[in-house]
């Protein structure tokens, strides 16, 4: 009796820990799945700061220091 209260025991226990792993994996899924995103909307918003810089306004050559400089 002891040895099958033991086995019963562990398969409980193994049972959580099956049940813990499938929500990390979850978690995990989900992470990965938001870090796509963000790295989708930061390559969006990195393109677009480009885009706004080259056609800035008064956007031309460095000009020198006045002569009083």
């Amino acid at each position: 009796m002891v040895d099958a209260k033991k086995i019963a025991d562990l398969e409980v226990r193994l049972a959580h820990q099956e049940h813990t792993l499938d929500e990390l994996s979850g978690v995990v899924a989900e992470q990965a799945r938001l870090i796509d995103l963000f790295r989708e909307q930061l390559q969006r918003l990195t393109d677009r700061m480009v885009q706004v810089e080259e056609t800035a306004p008064g956007k031309g050559p460095d000009e020198p220091p006045p002569p009083h400089y």
